[in-house]
């Protein structure tokens, strides 16, 4: 399987990946874009660039496939 191209994830997706609640996952995303900021980086908020995401997350890989579960994971905890 291929890496996936995507540029950014979001809270949702890093969610669905880690398996984690969304308040942490809101968390860890400031932390990240927090000391994306200190080195001088433009930040998305709510949003982690995905380049830096795996830097901090050693040996992870994530595919295409596996965002497109971590959607479904995220979306099936909603409430319509």
């Amino acid at each position: 399987m291929e890496r996936t191209r995507q540029m950014f994830l979001s809270v949702a997706e890093v969610q669905g990946l880690l398996g984690m609640s969304k308040s942490y996952c809101y968390e860890l995303v400031a932390r990240l874009n927090d000391e994306l900021e200190k080195m001088g980086k433009i930040v998305i908020p709510g949003r982690v660039p995905t380049k830096f995401f795996l830097e901090k997350f050693y040996g992870m890989e994530i595919t295409d496939e596996m965002l497109v579960k971590a959607r479904g994971r995220e979306m099936e905890g909603q409430t319509v």
